[in-house]
């Protein structure tokens, strides 16, 4: 086990030390734009090393293929169309929701699911390939995608562990944290390389993925998404504020929590990703604590925390978004 994940560690540094010393030469490099939270270029695509990282592990771990390919696809895919060339946002939300529905589909079927199972397809394919986007969505500042990768999968092998869950998926968490571990040597304190989207499109879908292939119940459900909470409180917060403001949803902004607190407030990188980090591991440790109260014990703490982060969320946007209000 030690060797898988110190395999995992070095995967991902190893992708990332390649794309800073290959980037260029690739044609994969991140220039800043109106929307940029960085004054530099900067090489992209530093989730390949996590791409391997997963690849090698489900083969070592015996991961079925209906998880790890369209988890393969997806990043591939998200790496040609928007990290190397640009595909039109339709095109790539195609792939998105198709790699969720073949998931799914084939998962459904492995489980000998009933008919009654079905009617899940709908909200379960918009949960993977949402998530999908909002991790990439929030991958915007040095180190806080890995940070938050990082996090996500350790406590989702964490909850596998303790809940008697399959123990090779929770293996595979851990090999995926400990590769973000090793993304996150050259991401911080200050970013040599991007995750890309082969990286955040990659990490979002296998968590959502695997979110659903251990969620026995709606409990296990609600504890292990809460795992990403921070990303979807920011992402649902800010989508609020655009909508308010009829703004497109699917253009290009910087307008997340997150986004303001480094460029309008002009907070260290490091500093926000760590607060998100923390808020992420109190949320997790609170949803696991209190799992044992039933679901709506665990959906008013979810409420708690949600009513403190858009609190602080009206504060941060009054403060240094005049403009919004």
């Amino acid at each position: 086990m030690i060797v898988i994940l110190l395999s995992g560690f070095l995967l991902g540094a190893a992708g990332s030390w390649l794309i800073k010393q290959y980037g260029e030469k690739l044609g994969v490099v991140d220039i800043p734009t109106g929307r940029s939270s960085h004054s530099q270029a900067i090489p992209k695509g530093a989730g390949f090393g996590i791409l391997a990282a997963l690849l090698l592990s489900s083969l070592i771990l015996k991961i079925p293929w209906f998880v790890w390919l369209p988890s393969a696809v997806i990043s591939l895919v998200s790496f040609w169309g928007a990290d190397k060339h640009i595909l039109p946002v339709s095109i790539r939300l195609l792939v998105h929701f198709g790699c969720a529905l073949f998931f799914l589909a084939f998962f459904l079927v492995s489980k000998q699911a009933g008919i009654g199972t079905y009617v899940i397809w709908l909200p379960a394919v918009v949960f993977i390939a949402g998530t999908a986007n909002f991790f990439n969505f929030m991958d915007g500042i040095d180190g806080i995608a890995g940070v938050t990768g990082f996090l996500a999968f350790f406590l989702m092998a964490f909850y596998a562990r303790t809940s008697g869950l399959d123990p090779a998926y929770a293996s595979l968490s851990l090999v995926m944290a400990f590769s973000c571990l090793g993304f996150l040597c050259f991401n911080l304190p200050k970013a040599r390389v991007f995750l890309g989207d082969v990286g955040s499109i990659l990490l979002g879908f296998l968590f959502a993925c695997l979110v659903i292939v251990w969620s026995e119940n709606v409990m296990d459900f609600l504890v292990m998404a809460g795992f990403l909470a921070p990303f979807y409180m920011d992402e649902l917060f800010t989508m609020v504020v655009r909508i308010r403001h009829k703004d497109s949803l699917i253009a290009p902004h910087r307008k997340h929590i997150y986004q303001v607190l480094a460029n309008e407030a002009g907070m260290n990188h490091f500093i926000i990703s760590l607060g998100y980090g923390l808020m992420q591991l109190a949320i997790g440790i609170s949803a696991i604590s209190v799992q044992s109260k039933g679901v709506v014990f665990l959906l008013g703490t979810y409420l708690f925390y949600g009513l403190i982060f858009g609190v602080f969320s009206f504060f941060v946007r009054r403060k240094f978004c005049a403009n919004e209000n």
